[in-house]
This record gives structure tokens, sequence and C-alpha cells, in this order.
């Protein structure tokens, strides 16, 4: 069974690579059209500093389970948080959101229909493929999870929706510095172009397009193949918290002013360390030396 999910995720990630290399985008549009369903749901045991509103539409053909806003309160924001409160709200009950892998939802189950295609529920974001658990997968505020259930026929294939517009637009122009970077003992499975900027004011220290190979895609990696390129050195990226990109230090100016490294996700706020956050192909990722000054 296991090697069955791992040829079936492994060929999910080859068909969408190859649909978004042919098709393009409006980055701009909704992925969907919101319905009016909507709930709030607090995980247990959040400390209340995250709450997010995000987009989720749960279909089996043209029976919609779910479609609308879940504003979740938690620490993590994982999809399989937000698709567990829409679920709660419509009362369908699932299977798998815990372990990740989502093997039931409502009266749909994974497993072999009358005409011998295996089905099965997939998910996306903003989109686009997700080469991640549901349970590891974090989104941002404004985001659009869909989940549906779909079929594989082994001899037509898997049958995929076409490429859908992100729901947010590009936040940087792309230049034209571009990297290759696999990470140490990744299983090659999962490949990802992500652009990727680096500024400290007027100073751009990289701009342009990671190639990462990994299996968890994290801001920090895609972030230290930049680094490497342009061999700038850094300091904080394992541990999460950057404190220094090349010359930039975080710390006081000289107008006593503290001084640091932000980043942002398609142009959105990030309540994660850079080490926790998964990364879509095609997503952007900004990093900025900035100046906080005390009102």
């Amino acid at each position: 069974m296991k090697k069955f999910f791992a040829l079936l995720l492994s060929l999910m990630l080859c068909l969408s690579c190859t649909a978004f290399a042919t098709e393009t985008i409006d980055m701009s549009a909704p992925t969907f059209e919101v319905g009016e369903d909507e709930t709030e749901y607090t995980v247990e045991g959040a400390s209340g500093w995250n709450t997010v509103n995000a987009f989720v539409k749960i279909t089996a053909g043209e029976d919609v389970l779910f479609n609308g806003t879940v504003t979740l309160t938690s620490d993590n924001l994982t999809v399989a948080e937000f698709t567990q409160a829409a679920i709660y709200e419509v009362g369908c009950g699932q299977e798998g959101l815990e372990a990740g892998f989502v093997t039931s939802i409502g009266e749909y189950v994974s497993g072999t229909d009358a005409d011998g295609n295996y089905v099965y529920w997939a998910n996306s974001v903003n989109g686009k493929y997700v080469p991640h658990t549901c349970s590891d997968m974090k989104v941002l505020e404004g985001d659009y999870i869909t989940w549906d259930f779909i079929a594989y026929n082994a001899d037509a294939g898997f049958d995929t929706t076409t490429v859908l517009p992100c729901g947010y637009a590009a936040p940087f122009e792309v230049g034209e510095d571009e990297t290759e970077y696999a990470v140490e003992g990744a299983s090659g499975w999962n490949v990802a172009n992500i652009n990727l900027k680096i500024t400290a004011g007027e100073d751009v220290l990289f701009n342009g397009v990671v190639t990462l190979t990994s299996d968890t895609l994290t801001v920090a990696e895609a972030t230290m193949a930049a680094v490497y390129e342009v061999g700038c050195g850094q300091e904080g990226l394992e541990a999460g918290f950057v404190t220094s990109i090349g010359d930039y230090v975080a710390g006081t100016d000289a107008n006593g002013n503290y001084v640091y490294w932000a980043n942002t996700i398609n142009g959105k706020y990030v309540p994660f360390s850079c080490d926790q956050f998964r990364l879509l192909d095609g997503d952007y990722v900004q990093w900025d030396f900035v100046t906080y000054v005390a009102e």
C-alpha cells in the first residue's frame, strides 16, 4: 500500500509540473468562487496569536459538501485543521486528517469504484498540487484550499482538473538570477521552482528562480540555495530565524533603530519560522532588511 501511494504521489507531481509548464496562470484571479458557507474554529490549546481566514471547497463530483470561509485560530494553520473545521460545520465525518492522508469525507471513501477505477481525495492550495501531507502544509491569510474526490484509471491516467489561478498577484518582478539546489538526502520526488528575492534597501542580493529538490521544500532551504549561489553567507537559517545575510546583520543601527530580516510568501505575512513553512511550485519568497521604529 505504501508503495502504491508513493507511486500515486509521484505521478501526480509529474502531471502537475507538466500542466504548470504549459499553461499561463492568471495570478490575481481567485482559485474558485467562494460560497456562502462559513465557520469559526479554534484548535484546542492554541495560543490565540494566529487567526486566519482561508477559503475551503470540498466537492465530490457535483456534490458540494462545503464551500465558504473558515476562520481558524491555530498555532499551526494547516490544511488539515482548516478542513477539519469545515467538516465539523457540515457534520459529515472523515478519516485520515490527523495522519495527513484523507481516506474518507462523508460518504465518499477511497478505494475501487464499480468501474474498477481507484478513487481518492486530492487537495490543492491556491490551485497548485501539494506534495506534502495535509497535516504538514500550512496556509496563510486568504489562501484557497480545494478537496476533490477524483479517479485514477490505469489506462486513462489521472482525472485531473485544469490548472487553476493562484488567487494572488505576483508580489515582485522576477529577475534573471537562477540556481539549482538539491538538499542532501532528498528522495528526488519533490522539485519546485521558487521565485525568490533578497534585498536590503536598494541592494539586491538575489532576484530570480531557485529550482529546489527537497522532501520538505521549506523557505529556509530555498533561501539557503540563493545565498549559496551569491556566496554572501548567512546566520540563522538552520534555526528558522535569520539574523544576518551578507553584510546585513540584525541589531541596532546608528540611529538607534532596530533592523532585522523579514520575509513574506506570495506577498503575505508569515507567522512561522522559515524552517517550518513549506513551499509550492511557483511560490514567491521575499526577504527584506527592514527597520522597526518605535512610535
